[in-house]
């Protein structure tokens, strides 16, 4: 089967938006992903787009994928987000021993994962690997999940084991188990990203065998089908090019919205349309500044770092700085854009069947996710003044 051209899978985002918005509300009662929506996602090769080609996968360029979950969240950022983490989770399969990407992509490219990604689960070194055990929080997508990812830190047996401590990275790994082995908790009722189905999950007495697991951290090697410049990718740039284009997509969609509301609204009070108000003008002038300010920032700065890939360079703190400055803007510029078109929509946003509503509910649910949060601005000033990190997914 020929590939498809890079570009072309954009198109095919685009052309999924119908089948998205069709399913979105339906997402929301759920709080999952209907089976209909993954399978849209699924048949349309977008949960292979970072598998390798060796192995059946897209291996798109991370500028494509960034501008595919982009396209994706514009319709509904939940979706985005249940596209992006088994993307995210099936990328570290690179990293892996080649019989633990086998096992898990060698004989499906769609990356059906969930993950935890902190605090960490129990692993005693048990032979041939490792035996989890521990709870789990913000396992999106956990019900379409064939494998979970997850960080553990590495305990002996007994009562006077260590507490669990994620600072502690030289005894951390990051494995893969069975989805089967974990239970799902019901416990994701919450006020935005609902779709997203990122319930918490217990796991009891797993098996991780040594192929499936590796070190977690700066240092690794990539396995034999993984060779391409896309694996030599910083991880953290990915994560950037995967997370940060949902609350663009969550910005455009509230401009869309917002002004499309204004050409046919008139306030309370007033005699002219709201588009007709220069206040309104003046809101829409600034939130589609912010967000084409913060949207050319990500993406040149991912373009740099790809370029930069390409020519074989070493990816430096610096580097890794710039990215996370990039995503803190275009994640602060967006919140800034959603919050004056919800202010713009007035009581018609208020309503639970308002876009307007979803949107500023889902933005405010992402911030508070660590990658797009405000504090990771410190982390910026951090590394700009030659400081540790504070935060541990910025070395990966």
């Amino acid at each position: 089967m020929a590939s498809t051209p890079d570009q072309d899978y954009i198109q095919i985002a685009k052309d999924l938006g119908p089948v998205i918005q069709q399913y979105s509300d339906q997402a929301e009662r759920e709080g999952r992903m209907p089976q209909v929506m993954w399978d849209a996602l699924s048949d349309a090769g977008l949960l292979s787009l970072l598998s390798p080609k060796k192995l059946g996968g897209e291996e798109v360029d991370p500028i494509t994928y960034s501008r595919i979950v982009e396209e994706i969240s514009i319709h509904d950022a939940a979706a985005g987000w249940t596209l992006t983490n088994p993307l995210l989770f099936g990328l570290l399969c690179a990293r892996l021993p080649q019989q633990g990407a086998l096992d898990i992509l060698g004989k499906d490219p769609r990356a059906r994962l969930a993950a935890t990604f902190g605090p960490p689960l129990k692993a005693v070194r048990v032979e041939g690997g490792y035996r989890i055990s521990g709870y789990g929080p913000f396992a999106s997508n956990c019900h379409q999940a064939a494998w979970m990812g997850a960080i553990c830190q590495v305990v002996e047996e007994g009562p006077d084991n260590p507490e669990l401590d994620i600072n502690q990275r030289s005894r951390l790994i990051w494995g893969y188990y069975p989805a089967k082995d974990c239970q799902i908790l019901d416990n994701w009722h919450v006020m935005g990203m609902r779709g997203t189905g990122s319930n918490d999950i217990l796991v009891k007495e797993s098996f991780i065998p040594d192929h499936r697991c590796m070190p977690f951290g700066a240092e690794y090697e990539l396995g034999p089908d993984f060779q391409g410049p896309l694996y030599r990718f910083p991880f953290i740039g990915m994560a950037v090019g995967g997370l940060t284009p949902m609350v663009l997509g969550i910005a455009r969609r509230a401009i869309d919205e917002a002004a499309a509301l204004a050409k046919v609204k008139t306030p309370a009070g007033s005699s002219k349309l709201l588009w007709e108000h220069p206040a309104t003008q003046h809101k829409i002038a600034q939130a589609e500044g912010v967000v084409r300010a913060g949207r050319a920032l990500l993406y040149e700065t991912l373009n740099a770092r790809w370029e930069a890939t390409l020519a074989g360079e070493e990816v430096t703190i610096d580097h890794r700085a710039d990215l996370m400055l990039a995503a803190s803007t275009a994640a602060s510029n967006a919140a800034y854009a959603v919050e004056l078109m919800f202010s713009l929509g007035g009581t018609t946003g208020i309503y639970v069947n308002s876009p307007l509503e979803r949107c500023f509910r889902d933005m405010q649910v992402l911030r508070q996710q660590r990658l797009l949060a405000d504090g990771r601005y410190e982390t910026f000033g951090q590394m700009y003044f030659g400081l540790e990190p504070d935060f541990i997914t910025i070395v990966i």
